[in-house]
């Protein structure tokens, strides 16, 4: 990553954790006001965002630092250490949010009175949300294709803006709906449409942090790409070895934060020196480089058997 994409990082990442600051100012004042357990969970939302954004202006300044020999692949890994943190501190969010609004509803099952909402803050409270989300998403989604896509945190950060969005007007459009429910069928739902509320949002919102960790876990385990991906890296380099007396045996491709780690097992058909094994070497590591197009390193290992046996590919 290059200087000018550092500093566009760092940049967005700043004016997140500035936005997130407000957004959890304005959810927990509006949920004082109102008393709405829907909004203080948007709230707690931007600031377990905030939280975390100074977290990832860390990451990201290490994420870049060059390998040393005590992280000889670099500092990578960092990202996806944030994305599985931030993904569990979420969900714990959530959880919470669900425990109480559950405990809520059976109090009012058992008959204790619900608190009334006051709903007069809340339309103030949806627009300004709203906006204050919709500039963070674009920000973040600019920034993120401006450093070519490259950045976990920055994409990270635009999807927690856009799940914000979606919290904020959810919540705010449902409460701001509810006198209108006072006539029909569903005015018994009422005095708990906050805590029914809650748990609609958190059922709505929950697959995100959940596919997000999965993935991070994947990542840290050290699983294999997608097999599209390896299946487009295989092609490209079975054409380089073509033009040179060397086979490809298999090869692999993980993917830890913004780094690739491209593995390659290849059969000299003839002898090879060090100098021509350098070579061989660079020569495949620019053609990752092309294909991949990220931050990668690359490793060449002559062998005379495949790598991999077939039955053990799903083990």
């Amino acid at each position: 990553m290059t200087q000018a994409s550092r500093r566009i990082e760092r940049a967005s990442l700043s004016v997140g954790v500035i936005g997130n600051v407000l957004g959890a100012v304005a959810g927990i004042a509006v949920f004082q006001m109102s008393r709405s357990e829907a909004l203080l969970l948007d709230g707690l939302y931007s600031a377990v965002m905030c939280g975390t954004g100074l977290v990832a202006m860390q990451v990201s300044a290490n994420a870049v630092r060059p390998p040393t020999r005590a992280y000889p692949y670099g500092y990578a890994g960092q990202e996806t250490l944030y994305v599985l943190f931030r993904s569990l501190v979420l969900i714990g969010v959530i959880g919470v949010a669900v425990v109480q609004a559950s405990l809520a509803i059976l109090s009012h099952l058992r008959g204790a009175p619900a608190e009334p909402l006051v709903l007069t803050p809340v339309a103030w409270y949806v627009v300004w949300m709203s906006a204050l989300c919709l500039g963070l998403a674009w920000r973040h989604r600019r920034d993120w294709i401006l450093t070519r896509r490259r950045s976990e945190v920055l994409r990270s950060e635009y999807q927690a803006a856009v799940l914000d969005l979606k919290l904020t007007l959810a919540a705010g459009l449902a409460l701001l709906s509810a006198p209108l429910l006072e006539t029909t069928v569903l005015a018994p739902l009422v005095p708990i449409l906050d805590p029914l509320l809650v748990l609609v949002l958190a059922l709505a919102v929950i697959r995100d942090p959940l596919l997000t960790f999965q993935a991070a876990i994947s990542e840290a385990a050290g699983a294999a790409c997608a097999p599209e991906l390896i299946a487009q890296v295989r092609s490209g380099i079975e054409e380089l070895l073509s033009t040179m007396s060397v086979r490809l045996l298999d090869l692999t491709v993980m993917k830890t934060g913004r780094t690739y780690l491209a593995v390659v097992y290849v059969h000299p058909e003839g002898p090879l020196d060090a100098a021509a094994f350098d070579h061989l070497r660079e020569r495949v590591q620019e053609r990752c480089q092309a294909l991949l197009s990220s931050l990668l390193f690359c490793e060449v290992i002559p062998t005379a058997q495949p790598p991999f046996v077939p039955a053990e590919d799903d083990g």
